[in-house]
C-alpha cells in the first residue's frame, strides 16, 4: 500500500499502539503519536485521540483482526519510511506552531500535521466522510488547499498546517500543497507571526523516537489482550462510567466556583463594611481635623503679633507640626476613601508606556533617596482603553512599594507585555520578597509587612481596587528560587464602544 485509500476497512496500528490502547496509562499519547493508524481509529469514534472509555474502539481492532491482513502500512518499507518522515516532521512542526502561538489545541495540530502526507488531499476528503472522522479534522482537509479565509471561520488549524508545510519544503521535504507567498503571508499575520522570521529548527528542540513497526497480525496474543482489556472496560460500566466521572468533575467544578464565590462575597462584603464606615468615620474626622488645621494656621497667620516672646520659635514649629499632622490624616482618609470607594472608572484611550514613564519619573526622587536603580522594559507603543488616571495611581502604589521593598543598591523594573485577552504591566524587584505568612494579607488594608518605618498599607490595596475598576487585577506571582519579586498589573484588551461599534 502506497498510502490511505478510501476503499480500505481500517489502517492497522502497530502491535505496540495496540498495547497502548489496552493499557492506558499517563504516558499515553506519547505512546501512540508517532503512529497515524492508531491516531485514526482513535479519531473514529472520539472527536479527539483520548484513551478508550468504553470498549467500542478495542473490539473494532479486535473485529478487523480476527479478518485477513489488510491496511498494513510497513514503517520499515523504505517507500513508506520516507512518506513518514514527511508526516512525523509535519507533526512536530505544526504541534510546535501551535504552542508557540496559543492558537490551536497541540494535539489536533499534531494529528493534522501526522496525517495531512498520507494521501492527496482529495483522498483525506473521502477517508474522512468513510470513516465519519471528526468535523474539525475533515475540515481542514478541505482548506489546506485553499486560500486562507476562503471557507470562513476560524482557519487557525488550517493556517499553523500550511506554513508547517512551507517551513518542512525549507527543509527539503516538499509536499506540493501550497505556493502563493502572499497567501503564507496571511497564515503568518492570522497568527501574529512573520512567515520570514519562521525557522524550522528553532521549532523542533523536542526528542523524538519512533519504535520498531511490528505487524499486529503477527501477534496471536494480542487479539487476547484486547479482549480482555474489553472485558474489563465493559465490567466498569464504559458510558456509566464515563458519566460518573463526568458528573464528579462537574461537581468538582462548582465547589471551586462556590469557594471562589463565597470568598469574594466575604471581600465585598468587608469592603462595603469599610466603605460605610471610611465614609462615616471620614466626614467625622475631617470635621474637627478642618477645624484643628484652620485653628492653627489662623495662630500661624498672626504669630508676628502674638508670639512676640516665643523667640525660639518652640510654639510655630509646634503649629506647624499640628497641620502637618492633619493633613497627614486627611490624606490617610482619603487613600482609605479610594479603596473603599474608588470614583468611577472614566475610560478613554492613551499609550501605556507613555503612562508608565510618567509614573518612573513621578518615583524618582524616593528612588533617589532610597539609592535603586529603576528601569523601564517598554519598547513598543501600546494604545489602551482604561482610566488613565487610575491606572497611574495603581501603577505608582506598585512601583513605590517595590522602591520601598529593596535594600540600598538594588532595582526594580517594569515591563509591559500583551496577549490576545490581557496586556500586563510587570513590576519586578530585587528584594527578598514577602514571607509566606505575609502572602495571604498583602492586598489586606493597613497590612504593611514593614516593621520599620512601617507604611500605610493601603498601597497594594488601592492598586488591586484601582485594576479591579478597570476589569483587570493585581496579583502576586508565586515566588521561585533566584527570580526576582513579581507583581502584576493586568489590563482587558478591551478597545473600547467607539471601536467596538467601527468593528
Amino acid at each position: 500500500m502506497n498510502g490511505l485509500d478510501a476503499a480500505l476497512p481500517w489502517l492497522a496500528p502497530s502491535c505496540a499502539s495496540l498495547a497502548a490502547l489496552a493499557r492506558p496509562s499517563m504516558s499515553f499519547w506519547a505512546s501512540i503519536r508517532h503512529d497515524p493508524a492508531a491516531i485514526l481509529l482513535l479519531l473514529r469514534h472520539a472527536d479527539d485521540p483520548s484513551p478508550p472509555r468504553d470498549e467500542t474502539v478495542l473490539l473494532f481492532a479486535l473485529c478487523r483482526l480476527t479478518e485477513p491482513p489488510v491496511g498494513l502500512f510497513d514503517w520499515n518499507d523504505s517507500a513508506h519510511r520516507t512518506r513518514l518522515e514527511s508526516s512525523w516532521l509535519l507533526a512536530r512542526l505544526t504541534s510546535a506552531l501551535a504552542q508557540r502561538t496559543g492558537r490551536a489545541d497541540q494535539v489536533r495540530a499534531w494529528c493534522v500535521g501526522l496525517l495531512t502526507p498520507l494521501a492527496p488531499v482529495p483522498t483525506l476528503r473521502r477517508i474522512g466522510r468513510a470513516w465519519n472522522l471528526p468535523s474539525w479534522l475533515t475540515e481542514t482537509f478541505s482548506r489546506v488547499e485553499l486560500p486562507s479565509g476562503t471557507l470562513g471561520g476560524d482557519g487557525s488549524l488550517c493556517a499553523l498546517l500550511r506554513l508547517s508545510i512551507f517551513l518542512a519544503r525549507k527543509r527539503g521535504v516538499d509536499l506540493g500543497l501550497i505556493g502563493r507567498g502572499e497567501a503564507l503571508d496571511a497564515d503568518a499575520a492570522l497568527l501574529g507571526l512573520r512567515c520570514d522570521d519562521l525557522v524550522a529548527d528553532d521549532l523542533l528542540t523536542d526528542e523524538f523516537h519512533v519504535p520498531a513497526w511490528r505487524s499486529p497480525y503477527d501477534l496471536p496474543l494480542l487479539r487476547e489482550l484486547l479482549t480482555v482489556a474489553a472485558d474489563n472496560l465493559r465490567l466498569r460500566g464504559g458510558k456509566t462510567y464515563e458519566r460518573l466521572e463526568a458528573e464528579t468533575d462537574q461537581l468538582q467544578a462548582v465547589l471551586r466556583d462556590q469557594v471562589r464565590c463565597e470568598a469574594e462575597r466575604l471581600r465585598q462584603a468587608k469592603l462595603t463594611a469599610l466603605g460605610e464606615f471610611a465614609a462615616g468615620a471620614g466626614h467625622e474626622i475631617n470635621n474637627p481635623l478642618a477645624v484643628i488645621s484652620g485653628q492653627a494656621q489662623y495662630v500661624l497667620s498672626h504669630a508676628a503679633d502674638w508670639l512676640t516672646a516665643d523667640d525660639e520659635g518652640h510654639t510655630i514649629k509646634a503649629l506647624q507640626t499640628i497641620i502637618g499632622q492633619t493633613k497627614r490624616i486627611h490624606g490617610m482618609l482619603r487613600d482609605l476613601m479610594q479603596f473603599a470607594r474608588p470614583a468611577p472608572a472614566h475610560p478613554s484611550r492613551f499609550d501605556l508606556p507613555t503612562l508608565m514613564g510618567e509614573v518612573v519619573s513621578s518615583v524618582a526622587e524616593l528612588a533617589a533617596v532610597r539609592e535603586v536603580r529603576v528601569e523601564v522594559d517598554a519598547p513598543h507603543r501600546l494604545t489602551v482603553w482604561a482610566d488613565p488616571g487610575q491606572v497611574s495611581t495603581a501603577l505608582s502604589c506598585l512601583l513605590k512599594n517595590a522602591v520601598e521593598a529593596v535594600p540600598a543598591g538594588g532595582w526594580t523594573r517594569l515591563s509591559l507585555q500583551a496577549d490576545h485577552t490581557f496586556i500586563e504591566v510587570a513590576v519586578e524587584d530585587s528584594g527578598p520578597g514577602p514571607s509566606p505568612e505575609q502572602r495571604p494579607h498583602l492586598f489586606d488594608p493597613f497590612y504593611s509587612g514593614r516593621n520599620a518605618g512601617r507604611g500605610k498599607g493601603l498601597g497594594l490595596p488601592v492598586a488591586w481596587r484601582l485594576a479591579r475598576q478597570q476589569g483587570g487585577d493585581v496579583r502576586l506571582e508565586p515566588p521561585r528560587p533566584g527570580r526576582p519579586t513579581r507583581f502584576v498589573l493586568s489590563l482587558p484588551t478591551d478597545e473600547g464602544p467607539e471601536n467596538r461599534r467601527a468593528a
